[in-house]
């Protein structure tokens, strides 16, 4: 039996907490969760993190200080547990940025969402760091709003159907088709996006940077898509690097 984790709420702690693979033991108003062997100790707070860092396949640290609102010495004592117990590695990967934590095989199959492991590419950081901040602007802004991740969207997607990168749902049940666009796309692929994600969706909004951003404007403008909007990139909360 694995442990099940529901994440797609905000806040840090997890809401669903099954026992398996580990124990839960209470104390007063904190709960931990043991490994049988009494080990590790990781809490409430680390186990949602997990799981958290699974569905956005990682996260850089100061990302995660930014989602639980804490300095870099907490995330830092998070990450380590979660290390020592096995469940994530940390990477420096681009000089000047802050480092990864990328879940392990042993730690996917802890958080109990069958996701596969997660093999960084550095062409892909990027933009895997804008939907993450993506992710934490809309939250700061809408907290009441369920994020579903694109991993979770791939298990239900249609054959040759387009892969929002994100789709949150507001607290009056509409739904928002998400992307975060780093590069200028040929108008006929962005037109044949935004056709299908109109239909699929009830609004669909980019957050763009500077060259997309000019490219969906000017589509926008021309009222062809009446659900669509489109934001700059969020400016991402970073920590200074130690």
């Amino acid at each position: 039996m694995s442990l099940t984790v529901s994440t797609h709420a905000w806040g840090p702690r997890a809401r669903a907490l099954r026992p398996g693979v580990w124990g839960v033991a209470s104390s007063g108003s904190s709960r931990t969760l043991r490994r049988a062997s009494g080990e590790p100790v990781l809490s409430t707070r680390d186990v949602f993190v997990l799981g958290w860092v699974c569905e956005q396949y990682g996260a850089r640290a100061d990302q995660l200080e930014v989602l639980l609102d804490c300095g870099p010495r907490t995330v830092q004592r998070l990450l380590a547990r979660l290390r020592d117990a096995g469940l994530i590695g940390t990477r420096r990967l681009l000089v000047g940025e802050s480092m990864w934590a990328i879940p392990t095989s042993r730690g996917l199959r802890v958080s109990g969402q069958g996701f596969g492991i997660w093999h960084p590419r550095l062409g892909g950081l990027a933009h895997v760091a804008a939907v993450t901040d993506v992710r934490l602007h809309i939250h700061a802004r809408s907290p009441d709003s369920e994020w579903v991740p694109e991993r979770v969207l791939a298990r239900e997607r249609e054959p040759g159907e387009h892969l929002p990168d994100g789709v949150v749902i507001t607290h009056e049940g509409q739904r928002v088709a998400i992307e975060a666009e780093l590069t200028v796309k040929s108008q006929q692929r962005v037109r044949l996006i935004l056709d299908e994600l109109s239909v699929r969706f009830d609004t669909v909004l980019y957050f763009c940077a500077p060259g997309p951003f000019r490219q969906l404007s000017k589509l926008a403008e021309s009222g062809q898509w009446p659900k669509l909007g489109v934001r700059a990139l969020p400016h991402p909360q970073t920590a200074p690097v130690p």
